[in-house]
């Protein structure tokens, strides 16, 4: 290996026999798991009728199979890893095995001892590698070893004892030793690691089993699968990934179309969080997590490629490794990891409520390090931080760390690595890192903006930031940038005398909606009624400004003494919100199509939701705006949309507006409210509006559904409106209808009284905490 010395070990090339027996074992993971399910539940049955007298049911074949196939290849394993077709049947043998059996577990461990470095660096190798790694520490589903089976002698560890006995009695140490074995071969080898495209990858699972965390996806899918009660991590978690060096389909797929750049709108359906890693109990000792923690410091502290010593360094290796394709996103995942362990240890008692939200784009938030913790050490490694230097107002007397920031902030791995330290530090250095990269400067900023990837490093920020006077010096720098209109400009509308400021020369566009969309989430959450008002206004004289520029060519025809229309107060709310929304506005003549698709800007339907969530004298005029704009069809198709539904439906019926929003609403969807009733998405809209309506308009919307019965009664989604607009108790009569409310309004309050009620945005929900106060 380049740059290292070091001898590691080789396997031989595996025997052509041993290949062609690998090759042509029937070995199914799915079928294996039927046949483990079947076995337990033969037992849980007649346990449960106390039968006694009922035959044993037979010890799944599959499983016997793999293991004796695991200890007939015991000594070529390492071989047969490095070819693609035994690769991928060494790795579906070690899932079951290790699923179903804690001594296997030994055995694959063992089979690779002296060969980790090669496997790591190995296009085949390195897949095998990760998974014995992972399912080795993961905790087995059904320990088929001591698995009570009302024998004299558990049939489990009888074939264990026939496959491994001989392997064990070599083979004496137990999991976690075996582990730090290995951890130990690649420790020397970390550095060449990390920038090897296939090492990398064994490192990343190697790193996570140290610190005891995994990454798993932030938006989960709904529909997962589930054995007794509970999601089974082989299955429907994080094991249950497709194989690695799967041989893909040869059929020819097709292209999906790329998200718009611009908006980041992949980032969220991308975003992992952590959780603490389901291990075995040998890997959860005392012993162990001392041993750990010891082997992670000295990871980290050779990955960091500096002294024993926090000095800080100028830049060099280490920097470029940030942007490194396969070092940068380890990097990423140290920073993760070290914060974890270091805000799990500081908040083990408090409990953090999940906000997360895929279609608003709120990302989960990240676990933040404190100050004088290993996170922080090497964060200020990467940024050649030195923290001697007190950051003093808006000046960082940094050496390096402002070039540092600038740099990282323009590359795709750099940016991530930026943002990732943006989410997870202090606040006091959240700050110190704005000062020193120059995002209170209101040209550095718009150098930023106006970058492709820079951008979402600016994003990030947005949605970071910590304090209320942070806010305002976003919205000062960034009012002007946003009322030039630049940064809303469509694709259409981008001319040559833009090359000057886009820094690739790309003529395709400057659209910055995710900019727009943050920065206004920003304001909602964090800023003044002043900050919101002044972004709201910038944002209304861009759209005037942007839509002033597409005339220019007509306005030169016109006489000189025409007056042209003025930008000091810019468009209208309700001219503003088709352009933000893409949305143009159709006639309610039109014939009304269920089967229409809406398209919707979402980065724009997602600042509406904010923007509802305004003081009441700023968002008004927007919320009315909308309501008056479009029509019947229109509001149908947006609350049978996915994104137009939660962003802009929700906003107006659970936020502050949902008085004013409701009675509106209701009379312009009600003759739609039947078909709405028994939609996936638009059924959501209809419980909201009738949760938010008075009563007698309560009463009306259960007599209308009411002539609908066929229809809701027909899927899952009628049945849940009609439950919850009581339309049943409503034909039985009044009592029974009122009766049905109240109880559905204790429940209401019941729930609103263990999670919280939202008391509105901005300076109206500190005005109602100050009255609650005083009532009390």
């Amino acid at each position: 290996m380049e740059g290292n010395s070091q001898e590691y070990g080789r396997p031989r090339r595996p025997n052509a026999e041993t290949v062609s027996y690998l090759n042509g074992l029937p070995i199914d993971e799915k079928l294996a798991s039927e046949q483990v399910r079947a076995y337990v539940d033969s037992f849980q049955q007649n346990n449960d009728a106390d039968n006694t007298s009922a035959e044993a049911a037979e010890f799944p074949a599959l499983v016997n199979a793999t293991h004796a196939a695991l200890s007939s290849v015991f000594n070529e394993i390492a071989s047969l890893a490095c070819e693609e077709i035994p690769a991928q049947q060494i790795e579906t043998l070690v899932r079951i095995a290790c699923r179903y059996s804690a001594a296997a577990k030994r055995v694959v461990l063992a089979s690779l001892s002296g060969y980790w470095v090669f496997l790591s660096t190995h296009r085949f190798g390195s897949h095998v590698a990760q998974t014995v790694l992972r399912c080795a520490v993961a905790e087995c589903e059904v320990n088929l070893d001591e698995f009570d089976d009302k024998q004299d002698e558990c049939e489990g560890k009888m074939v264990i004892d026939d496959s491994y006995a001989s392997i064990l009695q070599e083979n004496t140490s137990f999991v976690p030793e075996i582990l730090l074995q290995a951890f130990e071969e690649l420790k020397p080898f970390a550095t060449d690691l990390t920038v090897h495209v296939c090492g990398t990858h064994v490192l990343r699972t190697a790193l996570c089993i140290l610190a005891g965390v995994e990454f798993v996806d932030a938006f989960a899918k709904p529909n997962g699968n589930k054995y007794d009660g509970s999601v089974n991590e082989w299955e429907s978690g994080v094991l249950s990934a497709t194989r690695r060096g799967k041989l893909k389909d040869k059929k020819k797929k097709k292209k999906k179309r790329k998200p718009d750049s611009d908006e980041g709108s992949s980032a969220e359906n991308k975003a992992t969080v952590m959780k603490k890693m389901n291990m075995i109990a040998d890997c959860q000792t005392t012993d162990f997590q001392n041993n750990a923690d010891v082997m992670l410091k000295d990871m980290v502290q050779v990955l960091s490629l500096s002294d024993a010593t926090n000095n800080v360094q100028p830049p060099g290796e280490l920097q470029q490794r940030t942007c490194h394709p396969s070092g940068g996103p380890l990097l990423v995942q140290i920073v993760r990891l070290l914060s974890y362990r270091d805000s799990s240890q500081h908040e083990a008692k408090k409990q953090v409520k999940d906000s997360a939200d895929r279609r608003l784009g709120i990302l989960p938030d990240e676990p933040k390090y404190s100050t004088g913790s290993d996170a922080e050490v090497f964060v200020h490694k990467l940024l050649c931080w030195d923290a001697s230097i007190p950051v003093e107002g808006d000046e960082a007397n940094q050496p390096h760390a402002g070039d540092i920031i600038y740099g990282l902030s323009g590359e795709p791995r750099g940016s991530i690595l930026l943002e990732t330290i943006f989410r997870s530090c202090p606040d006091e250095f959240h700050n110190a890192l704005c000062v020193a990269g120059g995002f209170y400067d209101e040209n550095t900023l718009k150098e930023y903006i106006y970058h492709g990837v820079s951008n979402f490093v600016v994003q990030a920020l947005l949605n970071s930031l910590r304090s209320r006077n942070q806010a305002n010096k976003m919205v000062k720098c960034l009012s002007p940038i946003i009322e030039d209109g630049s940064l809303l400009q469509p694709k259409k509308h981008r001319g040559p005398s833009d090359d000057q400021i886009d820094e690739k020369c790309d003529n395709k566009s400057i659209q910055r909606m995710g900019i727009i969309w943050r920065a206004v989430e920003m304001v909602s959450n964090s800023g003044s009624a002043q900050d919101q008002e002044q972004l709201i206004h910038a944002l209304m004289r861009g759209f005037a400004s942007m839509s002033s520029s597409g005339d220019d060519d007509a306005a030169k025809k016109d006489s000189e003494g025409k007056k042209k229309r003025s930008k000091s107060k810019g468009l209208s709310a309700k001219g503003c919100i088709p352009l933000l929304l893409g949305l143009t506005v159709s006639s309610d003549d039109e014939p009304y199509s269920s089967g229409e698709r809406l398209t919707l800007n979402a980065a724009g339907a997602r600042t509406m939701y904010h923007i509802f969530q305004f003081t009441e004298r700023l968002r008004s005029d927007w919320v009315n705006g909308f309501l008056n704009l479009y029509g019947t069809n229109d509001l149908a198709k947006i609350a049978n949309d996915g994104l137009g539904s939660r962003c802009i439906m929700d906003g107006l019926l659970d936020g502050p507006a949902k008085e004013v929003a409701s009675k509106s609403l209701y009379s312009k969807l009600f003759n739609r409210l039947p078909f709405l009733a028994a939609e996936r998405v638009g059924h959501h809209v209809v419980m909201k509006l009738f949760r938010a309506l008075p009563y007698d308009d309560k009463a009306v919307m259960s007599a209308e559904l009411s002539h609908s019965l066929n229809r809701l009664g027909s899927n899952a989604m009628g049945r849940s409106v009609m439950a919850t607009c009581a339309v049943k108790e409503y034909l039985e009569g009044e009592n029974a209808w009122k009766e049905a409310l109240a109880k559905q309004k204790v429940n209401e309050e019941w729930l609103k009284d263990i999670i919280g009620e939202d008391k509105g945005s901005g300076e109206e929900a500190g005005d109602k905490s100050r009255k609650k106060r005083r009532k009390e």
